[in-house]
């Protein structure tokens, strides 16, 4: 993702809760649950061919139900989420529909989403116990679950082989530990001047960080983190906080990274990974690089190596992780035949997307895309260290500055910026905003 992409989805993030609050949209409880004997609604922001493999996927539970209910697919593609707000306000919410990790707090705290504690516990094929701990998280907010993730796309570490072999450098492994500092020390040794065929001299980077890996990534790698697991306690500033801000710095001012203004040049970050103009990228283990090396003339192509994301100063890694979640409408909390659909639904997204939160089924991702065979010892690593942030309702004020503020500043001054102070100042915003919640 590029960081101006991220900076465009925050800035819509801030502007759809400002849009939530004042919705008012609490009280979705006063919504019937289903309609004309047990018909249900599934909002979804798949378009496309994805929205096409959704219908496929709903006809199919649906003929499995044997008419013990129906769902009909609701297509959002843009605008998902202040679309559904106007749904819930309106008193039309959707039975279910999909969320990211980022909102299911503040819907959460707004009432309009079912606790699903009990049930999943109760759950022959969605116990709690049997997902990825820090998957699960995700979607749980004061100790209570409001979500089913049905997708977990950690963080690893995608390298050329080619170039490493070129360079004289060993392969990180695919599975042990290494060290933020060797991550840097590898990727200055990759960091070199070269030539293209037609004489022109270029830069080879040894990695790309443009705001994206996002800024948790380097804060966990000092053993920081931004907020507590409690929901209440800001840990931002704390030593290891901005230790882990010192990594990213040193990543930034040592220029094993193009500039900030510069990844652009090449349409976005991803495409200097592509084309070989950086040796190791930060990448989820659902990017397609395989397919799409795959795809370029025999000349351009080179084979991946995988690596499981550094460990950071406390001794422990961490891969951010990006996690879809479908919640339920507030009002179908007890209904059990909707219980029995979303459980159903969810089960067939585990054979759709990788890769599936439940543990266990790694080799399953073989099977949906079988290009990421030389990735699964790697993967399965990075769904063991998988985590998000420690998600509350103020979030995405908070995560707005991290970036628009902090991370921002970082890349354009790196070395000058003075991130310390400007994080510090973050961090009393953000108990400012916790203390007005209570």
């Amino acid at each position: 993702m590029s960081g101006f992409k991220k900076l465009k989805i925050l800035a819509v993030l801030v502007l759809f809760v400002s849009f939530l609050s004042a919705c008012n949209i609490g009280g979705s409880a006063g919504n019937a649950c289903g309609s004309d004997g047990n018909h249900f609604v599934f909002a979804t922001w798949a378009a496309g061919d994805e929205l096409k493999e959704f219908e496929e996927i709903v006809d199919r539970v649906n003929e499995n139900a044997n008419g013990e209910y129906t769902i009909e697919t609701l297509s959002i593609p843009s605008d998902y989420y202040v679309k559904i707000s106007t749904l819930i306000s309106s008193k039309n919410t959707p039975d279910f529909f999909w969320m990211t990790q980022e909102l299911v707090s503040k819907y959460a705290e707004l009432g309009a989403i079912a606790d699903l504690s009990t049930s999943l516990s109760e759950s022959e094929h969605l116990n709690p116990d049997d997902f990825y701990e820090g998957v699960l998280a995700s979607a749980t907010y004061d100790d209570k679950q409001y979500g089913v993730p049905w997708i977990a796309n950690p963080l690893m570490v995608y390298y050329n082989k080619d170039l490493f072999d070129e360079a004289g450098v060993a392969y990180p492994s695919p599975t042990d530990d290494w060290t933020w500092e060797e991550f840097i020390e590898i990727a200055k040794k990759l960091t070199v001047q070269k030539e293209d065929v037609n004489g022109g001299k270029y830069q080879q980077f040894g990695t790309v960080v443009d705001g994206w890996p996002n800024i948790e990534t380097f804060i966990w790698a000092g053993g920081g983190d931004i907020i507590a697991a409690d929901g209440e306690e800001i840990l931002l500033d704390t030593e290891e906080s901005l230790q882990g801000l010192d990594i990213l710095n040193e990543i930034l001012e040592s220029k094993i990274t193009p500039s900030y203004s510069e990844v652009s040049s090449l349409g976005s970050n991803n495409v200097w990974f592509e084309k070989q103009r950086a040796a190791m990228f930060m990448g989820g283990i659902q990017d397609n690089f395989e397919e799409k090396i795959a795809k370029l003339p025999a000349e351009e192509q080179f084979e991946i190596g995988y690596a499981p994301m550094p460990v950071g100063l406390d001794g422990q890694a961490y891969s951010f992780d990006w996690t879809a979640s479908t919640v339920m409408d507030e009002a179908c909390g007890d209904n059990e035949v909707a219980l029995q659909a979303l459980e159903d639904m969810t089960l067939e997204f585990f054979k759709w997307k990788i890769a599936s939160p439940l543990k266990g089924q790694v080799d399953q991702i073989v099977e949906i895309d079988p290009m990421k065979e030389p990735a699964l010892e790697t993967i399965q690593q990075s769904l063991t260290i998988a985590r998000s942030a420690n998600y509350i309702p103020e979030w995405n004020q908070i995560n707005n500055r991290l970036w628009v503020e902090l991370y921002t500043g970082m890349l354009n001054e790196p070395g000058v910026y003075d991130y310390r102070a400007k994080t510090k100042e973050i961090a009393e915003y953000a108990r400012g905003l916790i203390a007005n919640r209570k």
